[in-house]
């Protein structure tokens, strides 16, 4: 503990699991270096990449990286890896390859987390980014997860005006966090480990194992937040169901039901209903 007069300088490290992602990566690490606080450690673990080459602009980048090669291990796994090697830290950033924070992230977010101890995760105001074009849109990605109609598990405000974001101007709960963006601390993340020494579940290969994450903390007694204040730009690589393929809802549907059973929520039979529509009806 630091003396009465002394300030506590906490800690951070950054883990994300990449995958095939050139087409961010520079946008990524520009928004890293850009930090008006700089996190003391990053950890990218590439999740077998066929090709990998956009991990050489690392080497030129002033940040405290460290790159982790492995097979295609999945999210899960890859954060795991990550977790690991930073869970000494008093506090951890998961950040998607495709999420850009804004300069004062983590300025702003060590701030809130040292003032609020209730706190287990914290995740920003998420707007959608055209990475093509390099500019923002007026689309909101993410404001915390919720139920939505019939039991869905949801992005709030997901494709709402930015304008909209005007109305949170305090930090509030929500169910749980999208992982694109999200800020944990240690106290919580060791609190929910299970399996041995898992943070993330990993038979959930990838597709919601940030919300049932999130579903533990907040079962621990932990709260999850969204902080309005705190900014970040998520590309996403799908905006509907629609574009996603069967493979894709066959596998959120499947976790969403795995979940829903775990955290002993009566939404399950939802859950399988809906992965009995996708398997038998392509729905």
């Amino acid at each position: 503990m630091p003396e009465p007069n002394e300030t506590r300088t906490p800690t951070v490290g950054v883990i994300t699991v990449t995958y095939n992602s050139g087409r961010f990566f520079e946008e990524y690490l520009r928004a890293l270096e850009a930090q008006t606080r700089l996190p003391d450690r990053i950890i990218i673990v590439d999740s077998g990449s066929p090709e990998p080459q956009f991990l050489e602009m690392a080497s030129s980048s002033s940040l405290p990286l460290e790159i982790i090669r492995k097979n295609n291990v999945g999210f899960s796994v890859g954060n795991n890896l990550g977790w690991r090697l930073v869970r000494d830290l008093d506090y951890v950033l998961f950040l998607n390859p495709d999420a850009f924070l804004a300069p004062d992230f983590f300025e702003r977010a060590l701030a809130y987390m040292e003032e609020s101890p209730s706190v287990g995760l914290v995740t920003p105001s998420l707007i959608r980014y055209d990475i093509d074009t390099h500019q923002p849109l007026d689309a909101i990605d993410s404001t915390g997860v919720v139920r939505g109609r019939f039991g869905r598990i949801v992005e709030r405000d997901e494709g709402l005006p930015v304008t909209a974001l005007a109305q949170y101007t305090a930090p509030n709960e929500v169910p749980w966090v999208c992982a694109a963006v999200a800020m944990g601390r240690r106290e919580a993340m060791e609190a929910v480990v299970e399996h041995g020494d898992q943070l993330f579940d990993e038979s959930l290969f990838m597709y919601k194992e940030d919300t049932d994450l999130a579903w533990r903390v907040r079962r621990a007694g932990w709260l999850n937040i969204h902080h309005p204040a705190l900014k970040g730009f998520h590309c996403r690589g799908w905006q509907s169901r629609k574009s996603m393929s069967r493979k894709t809802r066959l596998m959120t549907a499947r976790n969403d039901a795995k979940i829903n059973a775990k955290n002993r929520s009566p939404f399950m039979v939802i859950g399988i209903f809906k992965y009995v529509l996708v398997l038998l009806f392509d729905l």
